[in-house]
Order: C-alpha cells, then structure tokens, then sequence
C-alpha cells in the first residue's frame, strides 16, 4: 500500500500591502530577487506573460547548477489569488500552486501557499522547503515594503 503524499501549505504574514506582494508574483524583476529556494541560490531568467493562458518560465540557479521551473497561469483575481501549474524535474507534471492573498488588521498580507499534486514524500519534502525558503525571501524584499 503506497502512503499518500500530502499537500504542501505554508502561510506567512508578509509586513507589505496585499497589492504590492500580489504584483511581486507577476513581475520578472522582482521574481529575480526572492524566488530561489535555498540560501546562495539565485534567478538566472524569469519571465512572465502574466494573464490566464499565459506562461511563466524561472530558471534558477542551485549550486552552479541550474534548475528550470515553468507553468501556466489558470487564474489571477487581482490582489487574492493566483493559481498555476508548476513543472519541474523536481515537481513532476501534475503540481500545482495555489497563492491566497488577505489584508490583515494592520494593512499587512497574509499569504497562504498551497501545492498540490506532487510526486513523492521527497518532493514535497523539498519543495516544502523551498517554498519556505521563498516565503522568507519574498517577506524581507524591499520593493514590497510598505
């Protein structure tokens, strides 16, 4: 009997307006500064037709090697979510990720990350990880600063 590979969700309050970290998801600029899953990592390439239909592919770089990420974008309901696919050689075919974006009391984002459909325990291991690693990077970039 095969165990079940559970989903991966990570929230974090994020000291920025929904607004700004909404934006920061569909920015290539801006994915070039917090969308590296391990510490020395970095963004080789990002690029971003951000509209439902439209591809997103990252190229990141991990221990000098680089790791390529890519999806679809299946929805984008301004400043409250964002869905996609993700495909990787570490992801498989069928992920996906799902972004939820909420205004706390102090004008602050609550953001909530959800990825579905992965592999293995491995992969959602690591991703589960990497997403942490991101979330952590995403909170402290200054151009979403309030």
């Amino acid at each position: 009997m095969s165990e079940a590979i559970p989903d991966v969700v990570i929230e974090r309050k994020i000291a920025a307006p929904p607004r700004k970290v909404f934006e920061a998801w569909l920015d290539p600029q801006a994915l070039k500064r917090f969308m590296f899953p391990t510490a020395g990592a970095g963004v080789a390439l990002a690029r971003c037709d951000a509209r439902v239909g439209g591809q997103f592919v990252i190229v990141m770089t991990v221990g000098g090697d680089e790791k390529e990420a890519r999806g679809e974008y299946l929805e984008i309901k301004r400043y409250s979510r964002i869905e996609f696919t993700w495909l990787s050689c570490h992801a498989g075919s069928n992920s996906r990720v799902t972004l939820l974006f909420s205004e706390t009391a102090d004008g602050h984002t609550q953001l909530t990350l959800e990825h579905r459909g992965l592999p293995s325990l491995e992969s959602c291991n690591g991703h589960r990880n990497g997403w942490a690693h991101i979330l952590e990077a995403l909170s402290v970039f200054e151009a979403i600063a309030a």
